[in-house]
């Protein structure tokens, strides 16, 4: 080796070392095979995490309430879950939201054309994910304003995910089913229609945030961070890039399908924040439903469950504006 090249190779070493030194691997769950997890899906394959020295590895978690476990017990440092963390920190958890992916019901419920109104669902059943899902919570709030008893009027099935509630319907199993893109789109064509929309039902929920413990916060409160960050930026390139969005998409939801793609990207532009606006109103609202069951929720505030460091240090650095937001 000539000393030039030598010489070469060793700067490229030193260049690149403090990179590799400070790339921290973690992994991190996300619950729902949903085009409402796109924004994760695009940070992790545009690189954005290793830009901010992550190395994420992605894991699936069957249900919100199962990443709120895992999450307690240490099994992950960051994860997406839903409103399931409430009544896991009300049982001595000590989860904080960081950051809002999808603070309204991202859902639809898709029917049998038989049913026409609501009222038809009556001594039928409905899909969901799982029991105290977002999913489950929705449809059931749902159900009550419109004069129904859930459970007693209209049966309520957890299905495991979105594959399953749409086998379900297909097979006659249930009559209808609480849907996500791109789930949604297969129902619409199997003959499913849509009897509410259920982000215009008047409901605030965090059907999905960016959630860590306090105890790792204050551990290590860089790696949150810089994984706020990433993960905004990963937004960003999800709005202004819609054919890498829908590649992307289609991997991690095993279609190619440009039909199916194009919806479920249309269904993420509608539903992801912009930026990760913290969700207050909407752990209000789970938390004044849970305290009509469970008296361990009354008298407790959003501002328990959320952690809005990081969200406000980015936002009055102009880091958003910076974005174009």
């Amino acid at each position: 080796m000539s000393k030039a090249t030598l010489l070469s190779s060793l700067a490229f070493f030193v260049a690149v070392s403090p990179l590799m030194a400070q790339t921290k691997r973690i992994p991190v769950a996300f619950s729902a095979v949903s085009a409402t997890q796109a924004a994760l899906y695009v940070t992790k394959e545009a690189g954005l995490f290793e830009k901010h020295g992550l190395s994420v590895d992605l894991v699936y978690v069957s249900s919100g309430s199962k990443v709120a476990q895992a999450l307690m017990a240490r099994e992950f440092p960051v994860a997406l879950a839903g409103g399931a963390i409430v009544n896991a920190n009300l049982a001595g958890g000590d989860l904080a939201i960081v950051g809002g992916v999808v603070n309204v019901p991202s859902f639809y419920l898709l029917v049998q054309p038989s049913v026409k109104r609501v009222e038809d669902l009556k001594g039928k059943a409905i899909g969901i994910t799982r029991y105290g899902s977002s999913t489950d919570y929705t449809v059931r709030f749902y159900l009550k304003k419109s004069g129904l008893e859930p459970d007693r009027e209209v049966k309520i099935l957890q299905m495991g995910g979105q594959p399953e509630i749409l086998a379900a319907t297909q097979a006659g199993v249930i009559q209808g089913g609480v849907f996500s893109a791109p789930a949604d789109y297969k129902a619409r064509k199997f003959g499913f229609v849509q009897l509410a929309d259920m982000s215009k039902i008047g409901l605030d929920y965090p059907t999905t945030s960016l959630v860590s413990t306090r105890s790792y916060i204050k551990m290590d409160p860089a790696t949150v961070k810089n994984f706020l960050i990433a993960y905004s930026e990963g937004v960003s390139r999800l709005f202004r890039d819609k054919e890498f969005t829908m590649k992307v998409t289609g991997k991690y939801t095993r279609t190619d399908d440009r039909e199916i793609l194009a919806a479920a990207y249309s269904f993420s532009t509608n539903f992801i924040e912009k930026t990760p606006r913290l969700p207050y109103k909407a752990i209000e609202t789970i938390l004044a439903q849970t305290a009509e069951t469970d008296p361990k929720a009354k008298g407790h505030k959003a501002e328990e469950f959320i952690d809005p460091t990081f969200y406000n240090e980015l936002e009055k650095s102009g880091f958003f504006k910076s974005l174009g937001w």
